[in-house]
């Protein structure tokens, strides 16, 4: 049986303003046309779907309509829950789903209860074991649900590894054995972009904890692809497109994996092309014109090397060059230190604006600033 290992798609995450619809778009097509060509028999999406808890319009549709084109691929889809995503909103989807091969599961439960799902495909038979992001609060009711009789412990982390190997319990000599999780393990490389709290010590599992018994992990929380030894084959596929300036350089990927019960994995990375490259460019100011038929149609962060500061700087390199998403200035002397602005009469916005302008060394975009406007005069609001 051939499976695809694909995870934090992040549909609805924009950049400094803009939005990456369109790409997100294009590389879940890309997927696909793997997927197809690829002759894959189920897709296995690790968590972290949408960006936001309360996706856009925009966003929910993509993601149906992406799934909608597996289902009529005759290519199930098994999707895990991840710390962006909500887990009523993709429950809602799990009657609808099911009959045509799309096994959603937002939150953690027992085997006979969905936590393993069995698929039967080319007179083979799978067990997946499946584990969503467990969030930290909703630890000890969890345990209950799991197995209340059980002994659980005191760490996260060692609570997530005994809820894995709880559900590996199902597995079977003569079936296909895989765990799909969304989870941090112990080594792994993060990209800087992932949330940090989510990615801190005690959300560490040690990859020897997870079940051996599995003849493949497949994980998603991680935007980097990589493998990590512990005894099976574990594997993050990372997200398929560059998220933010973190994961510039890095070759996105999906995962093929080739299983026959009682075998090894037969894997295979396969790598992506869809989407804009993230690059970072440092360059004195008079050197940034030419650097313009460098860069292609790339979203850049420009390091701008300068003796002083300039100011204006981000207006006048985002005209040279239209794809600089952040601009920096990278001062060479000591500047006398200038007394702090008044800022009293200020309104929140020019606030605000003023924070991203010193700390983001570039220009918010009008939409920015009137979804703070929004918000603040809504938090005002709720707050009495």
């Amino acid at each position: 049986m051939r499976f695809l290992h694909t995870a934090d798609w992040h549909i609805g995450k924009g950049l400094f303003g803009r939005s990456r619809l369109d790409e997100q778009e294009q590389v879940t097509a890309e997927i696909l046309d793997i997927a197809r060509r690829s002759h894959v028999d189920c897709v296995l999406l690790a968590g972290d779907v949408f960006e936001n808890l309360a996706p856009t319009a925009e966003a929910e549709r993509l993601v149906c309509d992406a799934l909608a084109e597996f289902a009529a691929a005759r290519i199930a889809v098994i999707v895990v829950g991840g710390n962006h995503d909500h887990p009523r909103r993709l429950a809602a989807l799990r009657k609808l789903g099911e009959p045509l091969g799309i096994y959603l599961r937002p939150e953690p439960a027992r085997a006979e209860a969905g936590g393993v799902i069995t698929f039967e495909r080319r007179g083979e038979c799978a067990k997946i074991a499946v584990l969503p992001w467990v969030p930290e609060h909703k630890i000890v009711d969890i345990q209950r649900m799991m197995n209340p009789e059980d002994t659980w412990f005191e760490a996260y982390s060692a609570n997530v590894a005994a809820m894995c190997r709880l559900l590996a319990g199902d597995f079977r000599d003569d079936t296909i054995n895989i765990l799909t999780a969304h989870l941090f393990a112990f080594g792994a490389e993060t990209s800087g972009s992932e949330r940090a709290i989510h990615v801190a010590a005690p959300f560490a599992v040690k990859p020897a904890q997870l079940p051996v018994s599995a003849q493949y992990i497949a994980l998603g929380h991680l935007h980097k692809p990589q493998e990590l030894g512990s005894g099976t084959r574990l594997f993050y596929s990372g997200s398929p497109l560059q998220l933010d300036f973190g994961e510039r350089g890095q070759q996105k990927s999906v995962v093929i994996v080739d299983l026959k019960a009682g075998l090894p994995a037969n894997i295979e990375s396969i790598p992506l092309t869809a989407g804009r490259r993230l690059r970072e460019v440092t360059a004195t100011l008079d050197r940034i014109p030419a650097i313009a038929d460098e860069v292609s149609d790339d979203f850049l962060r420009v390091i701008v090397k300068t003796d002083f500061r300039v100011s204006g700087l981000s207006q006048k390199v985002c005209e040279l060059l239209p794809n600089a998403l952040e601009v920096r200035q990278e001062i060479a002397r000591q500047e006398e230190v200038e007394p702090p602005p008044d800022l009293g009469m200020a309104t929140p916005v020019e606030l605000f604006e003023r924070y991203v302008r010193e700390e983001r060394a570039t220009i918010p975009p009008p939409e920015m600033l009137e979804r703070f406007q929004e918000l603040y005069v809504e938090a005002r609001s709720e707050a009495g």
